[in-house]
């Protein structure tokens, strides 16, 4: 029996921080046995993910909010969304579009992502894909999020199989086309754009395959190894499982979880 993953960001920002983690999160599926965050960082995500709503909603040509919804800090970001979103291109727009490629040894493994906002659109004469990514947290450096694995995914995912949301124009989705604008609300002004091409792709393809690989050893061997940076258990429910509460606790780094996704993104095995 082989087994076979659906991997997302968040999968592969755990396996680097922490194999046990990986193991226990996503493939033994242990429940956290304590909250991961503090109730203020909890209530941060939930406002954040229902910020993604009302964008969302607004672009399907929905009413955002509900008429009892009356959180100040919402109102407060959605005034400046209003008034200081990012120039979007026209072009045909995909709101909260999930794209899944397979990648690893003989595809054995598919990789997945969500977008908040894919456009794709027409620039003088060459069609380009452009993603927008709305944010909530503490603004990062460009350098940092180019770095993230979310930024590597997502791109990578567009190259590879973008051109089958829009079959009309594959050429929109050769890497030297694709973008990825990181907008925060707290600097509203500031859009992180990130550009793509051939030499980057190529760099991402290598790290995704080794990542994977790495993956599929540890699979192999069934071994699941605690991590050698102590910092990283501060923020980890389950240090209490791994003999780690020396670690003592420690604010979340949300580098690559600021907002996670709906149900935790648990992987998906499937058995063949």
């Amino acid at each position: 029996m082989t087994e076979s993953l659906t991997l997302a960001q968040q999968h592969l920002y755990t396996f680097q921080a922490c194999r046990r983690r990986f193991y226990l999160r996503y493939l033994a599926r242990v429940p956290w046995p304590e909250a991961p965050l503090g109730s203020q960082q909890e209530q941060a995500y939930e406002r954040g993910r229902r910020f993604h709503r009302w964008i969302e909603r607004q672009f399907l040509g929905l009413p955002p909010m509900e008429p009892s919804d009356n959180d100040p800090q919402l109102r407060q970001w959605w005034e400046i969304f209003q008034t200081q979103a990012p120039l979007l291109p026209d072009g045909h727009r995909f709101v909260e579009t999930s794209l899944t490629v397979p990648v690893g040894r003989k595809g054995r493994h598919h990789l997945t992502g969500r977008f908040d906002l894919l456009i794709v659109s027409d620039e003088g004469d060459e069609p380009a894909a452009g993603l927008f990514d709305w944010k909530t947290g503490e603004p990062r450096p460009i350098e940092r999020l180019r770095r993230a694995w979310q930024t590597r995914v997502y791109l990578y995912l567009l190259a590879e199989g973008g051109a089958a949301l829009a079959p009309q124009k594959p050429d929109a989705f050769a890497p030297r086309r694709l973008t990825l604008t990181y907008w925060y609300v707290e600097e509203p002004q500031q859009p992180r754009v990130i550009t793509y091409d051939d030499a980057a792709h190529r760099r991402n393809r290598i790290e995704l395959e080794a990542i994977i690989a790495e993956i599929d050893d540890q699979l192999t061997t069934g071994e699941w190894p605690l991590t050698d940076d102590w910092t990283e258990c501060r923020h980890c429910a389950y240090r209490a499982y791994c003999g780690r509460q020396a670690a003592g606790a420690g604010k979340l780094d949300p580098q690559e979880e600021e907002e996670p996704e709906p149900d935790d993104l648990w992987l998906e095995p499937q058995w063949g």
